[in-house]
This record gives C-alpha cells, structure tokens and sequence, in this order.
C-alpha cells in the first residue's frame, strides 16, 4: 500500500512541476512577445520623431538662407529659429503619425503611408527571429543584430525543475517533429550565480 502511495505521490509532484514549467515557459513568451513589441514600437517612433526634427532642420535651413539673401546678419538673437515654426511644424507630424495606423497601406502624394500595424508586426517577427536586419527592412535605417536581445536569453530556473524540463522539452520535441517543425532552442537554464 505504501508503494502505491508513493508512486501516486510522485506523479501528482511530477504533474505540479510539469504545470509550473509550462506556465513558466507562457510567461517567458508573453513577456519576449510584449518586449519585442516595445522595441518595434520604439524603433517606429524613433523614425517619426527624426523626420520631424529633420523637417525642422530644413525649414531652419531655408529660413537661414532666406535671411542670408536678404542681408540680415546672423546674431545671437536671430540664429535660432523661433517656437512658433516648430510648433507649427508639428501638427502635421502628428496626424500623419496618427493617420498612418489609422490607414491601410497606400501611397499618398508619391509616399509610403499606413499599414503601421503591419509594419510593426514585420518588425516584431524579426526582432523575435534574432536575425541581423535593417529596421523595417529599409536600406537608410541602422541595421541591428537583435541575437543580442534578453528575448533570446534563457531563464535561470531553480535546479528542482530541471526534471520537469527535460520531460517538457522531450514533448515539445516530439510534438513539433510530428508537425515537420524544427526544435524548438533551449529556454532555460539551471544553477545560475
């Protein structure tokens, strides 16, 4: 009777750790899946706010040279360009900012507008990937390795678990092997300092 006890015991322990891990290993998706989406959504408005400082700094540029012409002389006084271009500058960024989730894609007066979302997702499978790529894929933009990325490091689970993983990490396996899926890479570790 005692025998059966314990066997009944350790699979009830063996499920417990089995059901932890596995929700260890949601949580760690979740969370790599928000901070990819973090990163792409950063990267999107980091493209917006220096088209808008670019925008700036050609009307600063024309203002320059238009006051050159005229015979005004640069002082300190004159030299920066006054708030009211910049704020008057703005609005337009905005609402293209804003018109370009709204919208799907399409090309507005010869330029590339909407479709954000789509972007972003792009974006985020290829932050996900870890692969070395351009910003949405476009040639002017910094090229990344995202490999570097904590999403693409694994956890540090207590040593108790290791058991529990090795079975998870078999199933999931044979899971994906019967679907013709590659392995899937370790996600975690154990023993950390």
């Amino acid at each position: 009777m005692g025998q059966l006890l314990a066997s009944i015991e350790e699979k009830q322990r063996n499920a417990a750790l089995d059901a932890r891990v596995a929700d260890i290993k949601q949580a760690k998706k979740l969370r790599d899946a928000q901070i990819a989406q973090q990163i792409a959504a950063t990267r999107d408005r980091i493209c917006w706010v220096a088209g808008y400082y670019g925008l700036v700094a050609v009307v600063s540029g024309m203002r320059h040279i238009s006051m050159h012409r005229r015979g005004v002389h640069m002082t300190w006084d004159n030299f920066f360009l006054p708030v009211r271009t910049v704020v008057v500058c703005m609005p337009p960024f905005l609402l293209g900012y804003q018109l370009d989730l709204a919208l799907s894609p399409r090309i507005m007066f010869g330029m590339p507008i909407g479709g954000k979302a789509n972007r972003i997702a792009e974006e985020v499978t290829r932050i996900r990937d870890g692969t070395t790529h351009r910003w949405f894929g476009c040639r002017f933009l910094p090229e990344v390795d995202d490999s570097t990325l904590v999403i693409h490091q694994p956890l540090c689970l207590p040593p108790t678990l290791e058991a529990a993983y090795a079975r998870e990490r078999s199933r999931s396996t044979e899971a994906r092997a019967s679907r013709g899926l590659v392995p899937e890479l370790p996600w975690a570790v154990f023993e950390c300092s």
